[in-house]
C-alpha cells in the first residue's frame, strides 16, 4: 500500500524525545510489512537534516516543504497563530505543503493518508476535498484539549492570561472535535484517551487504541536490585516545558523532603536540554546529576533504585513511565505521569501521588524496603511487557490504520 505520512518532526535514530522515537518505530513497522511510505513535513526544527538521517536509516521518500517566508518576524507570527489556534500548524507551513509539487503528487497517489500528532491531522483533514475516497487517519499522541484544560485550571482569575486561556481551551476543544469527527480513524495510546476523543467529537470519532511498542527484552538485566548508592532517576527531554517544570519542582520541593530522612540519596536527571536552573543546582549538589543528552539512557536505568515521574502538565500516555515499568523498576508518579496505565493492568509497582510530600513519602518507602518494592515492580513488568509488545506491534499497527482493529 502507498502510505503518505504527515508529521511535524522527521524522526531519526537517537531522536531525544518519546514522540519521535514512536514515529521512527511506526515507520519501521510499516516498511517491515512491505508498505511504501512517503513522509511529508514542514521545513522547520531541523527537519531538513533529520530527513537525510531518516533516508539513510529507512527506504522512505521524505519531502520537506520549505516556506516562502522566513526570519524573526515570520517566527513571531507563527507563535501568535499557535497561541490562538494551538491545533492548527502555522499558516506559512500549511501553504508550503500545499505549494509543493512533490508533496501534492504524493498525496494524489496515496492510498492512505496518516498524520502523526493532532496538529498535522489538520492538514490530512483538507485532503478530503482533493481526494474524497482516500482513507485518513490521525495518531493523537496527546489529546491537546486536556493539556489546555489543566493549564486553564492553574491560571489566576481576573487576568489577561486567564482570558487567553479561556479562548484557547474553547478553540482547542472545537478544532480537535471537528478534526476527530472527520477522520476515518483516530489512533490513541490508551483507553482513557479514546474516551476523551469520543467526548470531544460528541461520540462521532472512530477511536482505536494502539499500545506503542517497547522492547521488553532489555528489561531482563534489571530484575535484580542494583548495587551502589540509592538512586532516584527522572528521565525527560528537558527542552520541553512540561519536563523542565517537573524537574525544577523535583529539585526545589521533593529532593529536600527526601534528604531530610535520607541524606545519602542520589538524584539523576537524565535527558537532553536541561535548564540553567537544573545545571546550577547540580553544580551545587554533589549528589544531584544532570546528564544532558546521552547516547543511551540504559546506564541511568541500570543504577536506578526507583524512577520518579513528577509531571504536573501534559496529556496522554507517558513513555518514560512505561519504559521504567518494563525494566521492572519501581515508579513513583503523579496522576499526569500515570495516565493511560492505572486501571488498565497490573500496576502494583506504580505508586501515584500528586503533592511533593506524598511523592517524597512514596520514594522513601521504596528506599526503606527496596526489595519489597522491586518484587511489586516485577508483577507490573510482566503486564507491561505483554501489553506493549514490540513483536506484535507491526500487525497491530496495520490493523489500526486499515480499519481492522476494534474501536473503543
Amino acid at each position: 500500500m502507498r502510505i503518505v505520512s504527515l508529521m511535524a518532526h522527521v524522526p531519526y535514530p537517537g531522536i531525544p524525545h518519546a514522540g519521535g522515537q514512536y514515529v521512527l518505530a511506526h515507520l519501521r513497522a510499516l516498511r517491515g510489512r512491505g508498505h511504501s511510505v512517503t513522509v511529508i513535513a514542514p521545513g522547520w526544527r531541523g527537519n531538513g537534516e533529520n530527513a537525510r538521517l531518516l533516508r539513510d536509516e529507512l527506504d522512505v521518500e521524505v519531502v520537506v516543504c520549505e516556506p516562502l517566508l522566513s526570519g524573526r518576524l515570520a517566527e513571531w507570527w507563527d507563535t501568535q497563530q499557535i497561541r490562538l489556534f494551538p491545533v492548527r500548524p502555522p499558516r506559512r507551513f500549511r501553504q508550503a505543503i500545499r505549494r509543493s509539487r512533490r508533496a501534492q503528487a504524493a498525496l494524489a497517489d496515496g492510498e492512505l493518508i496518516e498524520a502523526q500528532w493532532t496538529e498535522m491531522g489538520w492538514l490530512a483533514r483538507s485532503a478530503r476535498r482533493a481526494h474524497p475516497r482516500v482513507r485518513r487517519v490521525v495518531t493523537a499522541h496527546d489529546v491537546i484539549a486536556q493539556t489546555y484544560e489543566r493549564v486553564f485550571a492553574t491560571t489566576q482569575t481576573r487576568s489577561l492570561a486567564r482570558v487567553l486561556g479561556l479562548w484557547r481551551r474553547w478553540s482547542v476543544a472545537r478544532d480537535e472535535g471537528r478534526l476527530y469527527r472527520e477522520m476515518d480513524a483516530v489512533i490513541v495510546f490508551s483507553a482513557k484517551d479514546a474516551r476523551y476523543v469520543r467526548e470531544l467529537s460528541d461520540g462521532a470519532a472512530r477511536a482505536v487504541v494502539l499500545r506503542p511498542p517497547f522492547d521488553g527484552g532489555v528489561a531482563d538485566e534489571y530484575r535484580v536490585l542494583p548495587d551502589g548508592p540509592p538512586t532516584i532517576v527522572f528521565v525527560g527531554a528537558f527542552f520541553r516545558d512540561v519536563n523542565a517544570q517537573a524537574a525544577e519542582w523535583l529539585i526545589d520541593e521533593i529532593v529536600p523532603l527526601v534528604r531530610e530522612r535520607r541524606a545519602d540519596v542520589r538524584f539523576v536527571l537524565a535527558g537532553a536540554g536541561p535548564t540553567a536552573r537544573m545545571i546550577s543546582a547540580a553544580e551545587a549538589d554533589p549528589l544531584l546529576e544532570v546528564t544532558g543528552e546521552v547516547p543511551s539512557l540504559e546506564p541511568s536505568y541500570a543504577a536506578a533504585t526507583a524512577v520518579v515521574v513528577p509531571l504536573r502538565m501534559g496529556a496522554g500516555l507517558k513513555f518514560k513511565t512505561v519504559e521504567a515499568m518494563m525494566r521492572g523498576i519501581p515508579v513513583v508518579s503523579t496522576t499526569v505521569g500515570a495516565e493511560g496505565l492505572v486501571g488498565e493492568g497490573d500496576t502494583t509497582g506504580l505508586m501515584v501521588e500528586d503533592d511533593a510530600g506524598g511523592i517524597a513519602d512514596a520514594l522513601l518507602r521504596v528506599l526503606d524496603d527496596p526489595a519489597a518494592a522491586w518484587r511489586a515492580a516485577r508483577h507490573s513488568r510482566e503486564w507491561a511487557v505483554s501489553a506493549f509488545s514490540a513483536t506484535s506491534f507491526p500487525e497491530r499497527l496495520e490493523s489500526a490504520l486499515l480499519g481492522r482493529a476494534g474501536q473503543r
